[in-house]
């Protein structure tokens, strides 16, 4: 019996491991945007932009260091703020690539409609390769600078066990 338990233990230990991850990206102007005005109210708008950036400090996932990410966002925009909800493909130096939702975020917007800072929350739904099967999630913050839109990570992946 104590040898079951020990058994049962270890694979919910093995199944559920947790590792921290982190890492720094450099954005510099979108390759695509729209903006379309809503027109119920003065500075209300919705806006897609799809941009690809850069890790300037990579993520690093079972050993394997990101190379870039591309992003996907649409944001809400009312006068100063903006609520932002997106998809990030994260691409990594074997090839192998980790999708991104971000769930929830907000902005604050520039006079130039350009954002200042944003931070939200984001989940990690799957990937190819090594990544398959990827989960958890985190939280980021970013803050535009001179040369571009600098984002930082944090949180937590899991890979299924034996990956």
């Amino acid at each position: 019996m104590k040898n079951l338990v020990l058994i049962g233990f270890c694979v919910a230990a093995c199944a559920t491991a947790q590792t921290k991850t982190s890492g720094t990206g450099k954005c510099g102007k979108p390759e695509q945007q729209q903006s379309i005005e809503v027109g119920d109210r003065p500075g209300h708008m919705l806006v897609i932009v799809k941009q690809t950036c850069t890790w300037t400090m990579p993520i690093e996932m079972a050993g394997v260091k990101g190379k870039t990410y591309t992003a996907v966002m649409t944001s809400d925009v009312s006068g100063d703020k903006a609520s932002d909800r997106g998809y990030v493909v994260v691409t990594m130096e074997n090839g192998d690539k980790a999708y991104v939702r971000v769930n929830s975020g907000w902005s604050v917007m520039g006079k130039d409609g350009a954002p200042i800072s944003d931070e939200g929350t984001w989940s990690y739904t799957g990937g190819t390769g090594k990544f398959k099967g990827l989960k958890r999630k985190g939280t980021y913050k970013g803050k535009a600078g001179a040369d571009g839109f600098e984002d930082q990570i944090e949180g937590d992946y899991m890979l299924p066990v034996g990956k």
